[in-house]
């Protein structure tokens, strides 16, 4: 839901019709996301996926009814579908399918802001109605009983890592072992691009030494929201990015954590990794001052 959220919002803007939908049974489909969400556009137009878009054709096909509310639609696998999402044929799944004007004006705002979500409704024949906002989740989940629904979303933090070698491998190795996004890229625009995109609970770390290319994408983080920014290096790189910030006018530099990583004495690119993604996990558990 967080990946097509914005786009999805902008259409309510325009009053442009989209529909969206979502599933519900991660344990019938081995290659469940739970953030997974497909918004579709009039023409056919879509934005996000769901089960690497198997069910594509499933779904136009319910968008050109042009549904008038929410509802719970069960899809029965076909060969090629099952296949396709490593389950057996004739696996039935359930989605939710809905207008997205149907859902409550609420839940856009913390989607946009990559903050936890619940969305409640009570059941009358496969309907949704009374759409809520419930109390903020702590984790990722969906319950539906035939009576009512219960969706939760959590998102799942990104770690940005400009920059190449075995630190950046490592750095990379390690977030997702704590089930983080990874974007790895080495170049500046790429990095500059996705700076803005970032939220509170993500993280930027950057490496390297030119100081041209470091700074630039540094001056783009502290521009952006982003939770964590890690500058990793030695105390002379820290000194050289500070003067190419300095120089440009950027004098608080608080927000950098540089050398980043907790002091545990890690000396090898695993060990510091590791110091770096304990740092930003305690930045984004610190109460907001």
């Amino acid at each position: 839901m967080y990946g097509i959220a914005l786009s999805v919002a902008a259409c309510l803007r325009g009053g442009t019709r989209v529909d969206i939908a979502w599933l519900l049974d991660p344990q019938r489909t081995p290659s469940f996301d739970a953030t997974e969400a497909t918004a579709i556009t009039p023409g056919g137009g879509r934005l996000g996926s769901l089960l690497g878009g198997a069910l594509d054709s499933r779904l136009l096909e319910l968008a050109a009814a042009e549904p008038t509310e929410a509802r719970v639609v069960p899809i029965e696998l076909d060969t090629i579908e099952a296949a396709s999402v490593g389950a057996e044929p004739g696996t039935e799944i359930r989605i939710v399918f809905s207008p997205a004007s149907a859902l409550p004006a609420a839940v856009w705002e913390p989607l946009l802001e990559r903050r936890p979500v619940r969305l409640e409704a009570s059941v009358d024949d496969s309907r949704l109605i009374g759409l809520t906002i419930g109390d903020v989740p702590t984790s990722a989940r969906f319950e539906f009983n035939g009576v009512s629904l219960r969706c939760d979303w959590s998102p799942t933090p990104t770690m940005v890592v400009f920059g190449g070698g075995p630190m950046a491998e490592a750095l990379g190795r390690g977030a997702g072992f704590v089930g983080w996004n990874v974007e790895r890229t080495g170049g500046v625009e790429h990095a500059i691009g996705i700076a803005p995109t970032l939220s509170p609970i993500d993280g930027l770390v950057v490496l390297g030494h030119d100081t041209e290319s470091v700074g630039r994408v540094l001056q783009a983080a502290l521009a952006s929201r982003v939770g964590y920014i890690g500058s990793v290096g030695p105390a002379a790189l820290q000194e050289d990015r500070g003067a190419w910030l300095a120089y440009r006018g950027l004098t608080d530099t608080s927000r950098i954590y540089g050398p980043a990583g907790l002091a545990i004495g890690a000396t090898t690119p695993e060990e510091v990794a590791l110091s770096v993604i304990c740092e930003m996990i305690a930045v984004r558990h610190e109460p907001e001052s």
